[in-house]
Parts: C-alpha cells; structure tokens; sequence
C-alpha cells in the first residue's frame, strides 16, 4: 500500500515539474512569444445580416513583454482584431502568454501558447491511471508507438502528395490494432485472435459499404463535402471511416473475446456451440451502446455548422443534406461493422478457445 502512495506520489511531482517547466520554456521557441500584462479595448463595431445574425467586431491592443529572442524583456504593444463569436479568431487575455509572427519590422499575433496546460491535462491523466491501477506501461507503451506511426503515416502523405492515401491508411490502421492487441495482450494466441476478428469485421464492413454506395452511385451522400474539400474524396471519406469503424471494432472484439475466455475458465467443458452462443448475446448488449455512443459523436461534431446553417435560413432538410449527411454515412457504415463483428468474433473465438488448453 505504501509503495501505491509513493509511486503515485511522484507521479503528482513529475506532473507538476513538467508543468512549471512548460510555464518557463519560451526560451525554446523560435517564434517570439510575449507575456500580456496589459489589454486595452480600442473600438467595436456591431453587423446584423439579413437573417437577424449578430456579431460584434472588437479591435484590442496587447501590451506585454518578450519572454524569449533577443528582445527578451523589451516591451510591445501589438494590436489583435476578433468577433465575439470567435470562430476563427479569438480573445486574448491577460497573463496569456502569446506567440507572435514577425513580418519585415512588424510583430502580428499568431497564436496562445498552449503547451503547459497540454502538459497539465496529460500529467491529470497519468495521476488518475496510478490511482485506479490500471495498465500504465502497457497503455503509454501503446499509444507513443501509434503515436509514431501515425506521425509516420502523415510524413509519407506529405512526401507523396496523398497520392496513396487509401494505401497507407490501410497499411496504418493494421499496424495501429495490431501494436494495440500486441503490447496490451501480448504475442498470444489472443491477440492473434482478436486482430483477426477485427481485421475480417472491418474489412467486409468497408467493402460491403463500398458495394452499397457504388450501386446507389452514391446517392445523397455528397464525398465532395469534406472538411475544406480535401480531394481524392472518395480516398478521403473511406479513409475517414476506417479509422472510425476500427477502433470502435477493436473494442468491442476485445470485450467479446476476453468474456469468452473468461467464461472457459470458469467452465473448462463449455461446448464450442455454447461459447459462440454466448458471443453472441454478448454482443447483442454491446451494439446498442456502440451505436449510440457513435451518434452522440456525429451530433457534437457537427452541431456548431448544423446550428450555423440553421441560423442562416436554411431548411432542416438542406442542412441534414450539406452537413450530416456523410457523418450518417459513416454511421451506417460503421454500424454494420460492429454488427458483423458479433457473429464474426464469436465465431472465431468459440474455435479458437476449445481447441487449446486452459
């Protein structure tokens, strides 16, 4: 008990030094980055558009000085413009600490410097991981080597132009489950068995989907409007889907699997057909939670442009049309996944578990 509090202990330290240090590591940056002390509104200008929609433009001027460069010290004052909404701009404060962008002579705001409360809400995490006594190793140990694979995924993208996007997300999404499965339940017959259940589930899941589109010629489900029109689009929305459908997948194959193999355990002369049978109602609890859970995401995802679209006179069907209509399509797609995923598991894990010993 003493070596859980002491281990937790230094958790809470570490957290808190890596905080502090984050706090005082401007000099870093390359960027210049100013601490404001002072904030001064200069002037605001009201608009009302035809639909009744008001915003209010506030010009502000930021009054600090340099925590890092050769200025480091020296006083500025920088002027920021924003809206109240601030969907693209925002609010600056005092005590932020901001990174600028120099151009020629002159200093522009770019951006907050986020890393110390990045590094808080991380430390957060770790400390609530140690209280609960849950896997640390093998969770940080899973997720900085996606973590380096996905970074690799995106540098490839950069280098090809995105030319091979539905390849590389292919190839990505098999490392990232099977480094998940590997680290978490080690090089076993069980993990073998849960990346083959996931890896089959999401693999009809995405081609029985892409048969469905291609009969309906894609038939209200409008690929072309991606977040800021990324093309190829088709590449992009099944790329879109495959990371959705997949983890969620994951998870639910891992839950079915380890239940059985709990329930051998338990009952070493289970039958293969009462094993299955029991995946079976497993999974039939789990759909309903996983569906929603993936429904509650599409309507928060989407809820500020469905309300911006609303707001501006547009029809419930136009906007379902223009903003919701590929989260649905991803919906139903992964739907299916996690459908198929029952039978699927079931099937292979009642197998697999009473053909070895226990």
């Amino acid at each position: 008990m003493n070596k859980k509090y002491l281990r937790i202990g230094v958790v809470i330290i570490i957290a808190i030094c890596a905080t502090v240090f984050t706090h005082f590591d401007s000099f870093l940056y390359k960027d210049p980055i100013i601490k404001v002390e002072s904030v001064k509104t200069l002037e605001r200008n009201k608009s009302t558009d035809e639909y009744k929609n008001t915003d209010t433009q506030v010009k502000q001027r930021l009054t600090g000085k340099f925590l890092n460069t050769d200025k480091r010290g020296q006083p500025i004052s920088v002027d920021n413009t924003y809206y109240q909404s601030q969907l693209v701009d925002q609010k600056f404060r005092v005590g932020q600490q901001v990174m600028l962008t120099k151009t020629g002579r002159h200093y522009s705001v770019n951006d907050v410097k986020r890393d110390t409360v990045l590094v808080f809400t991380i430390g957060i995490v770790l400390v609530l991981l140690f209280c609960m006594q849950f896997s640390r190793g093998k969770l940080l140990t899973s997720v900085l080597l996606n973590l380096a694979v996905y970074y690799g995924f995106m540098r490839i993208l950069i280098n090809t132009h995105n030319s091979i996007l539905l390849l590389m997300t292919v190839i990505t999404a098999l490392l990232i489950s099977g480094i998940a499965l590997i680290v978490i339940l080690g090089p076993t017959t069980d993990a073998l068995m849960a990346y083959s259940s996931t890896v089959i589930s999401t693999t009809i899941a995405i081609l029985l989907s892409v048969l469905l589109l291609s009969i309906s010629n894609n038939s209200g489900v409008h690929m072309e409007l991606t977040d800021f029109g990324l093309q190829p689009y088709f590449s992009v929305f099944i790329s879109q889907v495959i990371f959705s459908v997949l983890g969620v997948i994951l998870d639910e194959t891992m839950d079915i699997s380890s239940s059985l193999i709990e329930m051998k355990k338990e009952i070493s002369n289970v039958s293969e057909k009462t094993l299955f049978q029991s995946g079976i109602n497993i999974g039939r609890e789990l759909v309903g939670p996983l569906i929603n859970i993936l429904l509650f995401i599409v309507i928060a995802e989407h809820l500020n442009v469905v309300l911006l679209y609303l707001s501006n006179g547009n029809s419930i069907n136009y906007t379902f049309e223009m903003t919701l209509s590929l989260g649905f399509a991803q919906l139903l797609i992964s739907g299916i996944g996690i459908v198929l995923t029952v039978p699927i598991t079931s099937f292979i894990a009642s197998k697999i578990i009473t053909r070895r010993a226990v």
